[in-house]
């Protein structure tokens, strides 16, 4: 299974690969079942699973500043 797939959610690499799995779906709605579509599904969830690791990194990221800000308390400006 694989994350929603709509074009908003996703880098303009992966809308394009995601473009032609769904393409090769059409085009062999019966051969799909026998593979003919495993390498286009196989490059999607490659560029899935990259996008949804930076985005765990930047998350992370996000995370230890927010962590740090509370920590350090209020900015006192008058």
């Amino acid at each position: 299974m694989h994350p929603d797939l709509s074009p908003h959610l996703h880098t303009d690499e992966c809308n394009e690969l995601i473009g032609l799995l769904r393409q090769c779906h059409k085009e062999h709605n019966v051969l799909k079942f026998f593979g003919t579509c495993n390498d286009m599904d196989r490059a999607m969830r490659h560029c899935l699973k990259k996008e949804r690791l930076e985005k765990r990194e930047r998350s992370k990221k996000h995370a230890e500043e927010m962590r740090k800000r509370i920590k350090e308390g209020p900015k006192e400006e008058f």
